[in-house]
């Protein structure tokens, strides 16, 4: 097959940043097999724990995850019994709280979140801060 000169040779940014995203969240998922939850489901559970009965806009504001997503990633969570919706029965607004069983998957989960923090800080080495300092300012991108 013959080479097209037009065609770039560098890689995408984005499908780099992608691939290494999914490493990264496989790491972390396999660092939080035994409590039951995924990265993203502890990243719920931890804001769900910081606001104290927050609503789903709310919530999805602060993690920054579109309002559909963020209802798929809760799901599980109120299906096992990790979080409950303790609005009123005539609110239309739901106020979601962790639940004691969630409350033990937080605890079980901080120790190995912390060693995955760790050992991903230590894997990049110098490399952490300036990564750190260019996620900051990409996420004010608009």
């Amino acid at each position: 097959m013959k080479k097209r000169n037009y065609l770039p040779e560098a890689p995408c940014i984005c499908i780099s940043l992608r691939r290494i995203s999914h490493k990264v969240t496989d790491f972390y998922d396999k660092a939080l097999k035994s409590t039951g939850v995924s990265i993203n489901q502890y990243s719920l559970l931890i804001n769900i724990s910081r606001m104290e009965g927050c609503g789903t806009g709310e919530l999805a504001q602060r993690v920054r995850l579109e309002k559909c997503t963020l209802v798929r990633t809760l799901q599980p969570l109120l299906r096992d019994g990790l979080i409950a919706d303790k609005s009123s029965g005539t609110a239309r607004r739901r106020r979601l709280h962790l639940t004691p069983a969630g409350e033990d998957v937080l605890k079980k989960a901080l120790p190995l979140w912390d060693k995955a923090q760790e050992d991903v800080a230590v894997k990049l080495g110098k490399s952490y801060e300036e990564l750190m300092r260019i996620f900051n300012e990409v996420d004010l991108w608009e």
